[in-house]
């Protein structure tokens, strides 16, 4: 079979699945009952507060979708258990105080094997319908919530946490390609897993893998960075595989701005990330500063979780000249806002040395996410010394957000090398 039509019988299969656990939750029999609930005590020594069951999907009713769509000779390489959902709240910290976040959890069943673990950055969401938590999508070819589900069904314990700002954090402004926060809500995130694991009894293996695509792959490689640089007894790696993540956000955004076409075809990203920074970092700028009207004014609304990112892209404009204003974009272009690049490189995560085993994927006509910054970022590890790192590139499709099937595809096979 083709590598495209493979990659297309994939992602069907991702649907597939997703598909039959929204099934379940509506009062399949299959599912758990929701009064399948832990606590934890409370104390401030715990990272978990609540796991709440969210269901199962059997194997046989996957296999079963897969016979009907057609593709059940590949069904067998990835389906092989039903696969058990909780819904996780833990404790993390935002802007210093601690707050309440939340993220999905899915292992297998009828398992005997201790089995890995599977840590998922997920991809940069908008509504708040499309956290890993709630399991529901609009638009599900933009979800790594699926991962859940194909890992777990292919024997994996997986862990997605809902991005700060999305789930149980939803009422606070999600903090866009920052670096404490990325790594730091992952990594409290991890903690509760680890709690949870031991309330379950469920056996793993001890080995953790790290993943994560666009917004996902710069969240996991920022985690990476944050245990490497700030060990935590008993909290190792095995590997990390992240795509298209952008690690240099100074050069992104000159890319995107300066050297660009002067249009960007997602401007949603543009928007929070200038949002977000106004927030986290306190200058409290109007954001008639950065942006036009009417996109300054409606900026709020749109970024509140009411709207998907197809909903906000149609709501502003691809023209950089119209989105942004003209002073700001002058400035950006002639060295000025000297706060936001500061920021920026302070939240960059390509320049060190990676001690663990790390691939780079992109593909190298990404039209969203330059493949130069990918290429840069290998480049400048190297050259600080790292020696496990490895840099993968595709051309066989040219779209950022199908190329993240092809990116599924090549971790899954190189996570499965090593997971025993």
């Amino acid at each position: 079979m083709k590598s495209r039509e493979w990659i297309k019988k994939f992602f069907l299969l991702t649907i597939t699945v997703v598909f039959l656990y929204a099934c379940s939750q509506g009062g399949d029999s299959s599912s758990s009952s929701s009064s399948d609930h832990d606590s934890s005590p409370g104390t401030d020594d715990g990272y978990l507060v609540e796991a709440t069951s969210l269901g199962e999907v059997s194997a046989d009713k996957i296999r079963q979708k897969a016979l009907e769509a057609g593709f059940a000779s590949q069904a067998g390489e990835f389906i092989k258990y039903s696969v058990k959902f909780y819904k996780i709240i833990y404790r993390t910290t935002y802007k210093g105080q601690s707050i309440l976040a939340s993220g999905l959890i899915s292992y297998p069943t009828g398992i005997s094997d201790a089995i890995p673990t599977m840590i998922v950055g997920n991809i940069q969401t908008y509504a708040d319908q499309d956290a890993p938590s709630t399991f529901y999508f609009s638009d599900i070819s933009l979800s790594f919530a699926s991962i859940a589900a194909i890992a777990g069904s292919a024997g994996y314990l997986t862990v997605i946490p809902d991005m700060l700002g999305a789930g149980e954090s939803k009422d606070v402004i999600a903090p866009m390609r920052n670096y404490g926060h990325a790594a730091g809500a992952m990594i409290d995130f991890i903690h509760a897993s680890e709690e949870f694991i031991q309330k379950r009894k469920i056996q793993v293996n001890g080995k953790k893998f790290i993943t994560g695509y666009s917004e996902g792959g710069y969240i996991a490689l920022a985690a990476l960075k944050m245990i490497e640089e700030k060990p935590v007894e008993g909290l190792t790696i095995e590997a990390t595989s992240v795509g298209a993540g952008g690690y240099n956000l100074v050069n992104l955004l000159n890319k995107i701005i300066i050297d660009g076409s002067g249009s960007y075809s997602a401007p949603c990203d543009l928007a929070l990330l200038i949002y977000s920074y106004n927030a986290m970092y306190d200058w409290n700028r109007p954001l008639t500063d950065f942006f036009q009207e009417p996109y300054a004014g409606n900026m709020p609304d749109l970024l509140s979780g009411k709207y998907t990112r197809e909903e906000i892209n149609t709501q502003l404009t691809e023209s950089l000249e119209d989105l942004f204003n003209p002073v700001f974009l002058d400035n950006l272009k002639n060295n000025g806002e000297t706060a936001l690049i500061s920021a920026l490189n302070e939240n960059s995560v390509d320049n060190w040395a990676p001690k663990g085993k790390l691939m780079l994927f992109h593909n190298r006509y990404d039209q969203l996410i330059p493949f130069s910054d990918t290429m840069e970022t290998y480049q400048k590890m190297l050259f600080n010394g790292a020696q496990n790192v490895m840099l993968r590139d595709t051309s066989d499709v040219e779209s950022h957000f199908d190329s993240a099937t092809a990116f599924v595809i090549i971790t899954s096979l190189w996570f499965d090398s090593m997971k025993q």
